[in-house]
Order: structure tokens, then C-alpha cells, then sequence
């Protein structure tokens, strides 16, 4: 299986060209790409706010990664619904917020 990084540069630049990014969920089964989505995940302010189901970025593990891809790989895993904060800006505006789980990280 390809690195992380190839796989997300490939998907990157056919989405720039707008090609059609076939086989897309069978690289969900990629560990590395999980792992490289809580590295970023980890990294940010705010990892260890607790999502809807009261989980931190912390409280990842291999296990669980693996748990992940094999409820994707037999089509059982169920997305939970986001947790949505609206930071105020300067302009008035709000900004929306979504803290997700590293399945979330690793398909964008």
C-alpha cells in the first residue's frame, strides 16, 4: 500500500484537475493515513476537547484505529454527528467549527 502522503497528493491533484477519484473508500483501509490524521489532529489547539461522545484525541490507539478500518473494510462503521461551535470574528460574523474524530481528518 502506498504512503499517507502519495495517497492524499494523488487525491489532491485529481480533485484540482477534476478527475474522478475512484477506489477512494478502499484507501480508507490505509493505517498510515489514520495515523497521519491524528498527527495533525493531535497538534492542534484543542485536540483534547471532548467530541459528542466524550472522547479526546488522546484516548486514540492502534487498537482503535484498527477497529476503525475493519468496520470500514465490512461496511459497519457509523459516522456520529459533529459537534458544531461558532467562534465569533472581528467582522461579526461566526466562524463554524467541527470537531471530528481522525476518521473525520483522514478523508479530507
Amino acid at each position: 500500500m502506498q504512503s499517507a502522503e502519495t495517497v492524499l497528493d494523488v487525491l489532491r491533484e485529481r480533485g484540482r484537475r477534476g478527475l474522478p477519484c475512484d477506489e477512494l473508500y478502499r484507501q480508507l483501509f490505509n493505517r498510515d493515513l489514520y495515523l497521519l490524521a491524528y498527527g495533525r489532529i493531535y497538534s492542534n489547539q484543542g485536540a483534547m476537547t471532548p467530541g459528542v461522545t466524550g472522547e479526546t484525541v488522546d484516548g486514540m490507539s492502534l487498537a482503535k484505529i484498527e477497529r476503525i478500518i475493519d468496520a470500514m473494510r465490512h461496511e459497519r462503521y457509523r459516522f456520529s454527528p459533529a459537534r458544531r461551535i461558532y467562534i465569533p470574528k472581528r467582522t461579526g460574523n461566526s466562524v463554524a467549527v467541527h470537531r471530528g474524530r481522525v476518521n473525520f481528518q483522514a478523508v479530507a
